[in-house]
């Protein structure tokens, strides 16, 4: 049986983890003017937390969330105004339809269908979410 501070402590290590890889986004990401503070941080991974639990998800790793974050600071339509908040809701999105889809189409798939979203309604989130909606229906009804 493995100890709870032995968890906790594998825990700690995974977050410290999960926190300096999204912040090696930042980078690449100031030749954007789009930068990354530790608050942001730790906002995105707890969003990303709440959204993977409400989903009943597991993931162990971050890396599609460095994917979403690397398309949109190299977005035109992404401002430093609202990065935060983009970068939440695209999480919260790509979870959405990894679960719509019964996870048949595969990360990065769906990374590439929310970027050309994204490009498509200039970044606007309510159209983006409305047509990945969409998307989602016509999956189930096997129209893609």
């Amino acid at each position: 049986m493995i100890s709870p501070i032995i968890l906790s402590s594998m825990h700690q290590n995974l977050k410290e983890i999960e926190r300096n890889e999204l912040l090696e986004t930042n980078k690449e990401s100031k030749c954007y003017g789009l930068v990354l503070s530790e608050e942001d941080v730790k906002d995105i991974i707890t969003s990303r937390n709440d959204t993977l639990k409400g989903y009943g998800r597991i993931e162990l790793e971050i890396k599609v969330t460095k994917k979403l974050i690397e398309n949109i600071y190299t977005s035109q339509f992404t401002n430093m105004d609202d990065y935060l908040e983009t970068i939440n809701d695209m999480q919260e999105i790509f979870y959405y339809l990894k679960n719509e889809t019964d996870d048949k189409i595969c990360d990065d798939e769906i990374i590439e269908i929310l970027d050309e979203l994204y490009e498509k309604f200039t970044g606007n989130m309510d159209n983006v979410r409305g047509e990945a909606d969409e998307f989602a229906k016509k999956f189930k009804f096997g129209e893609v």
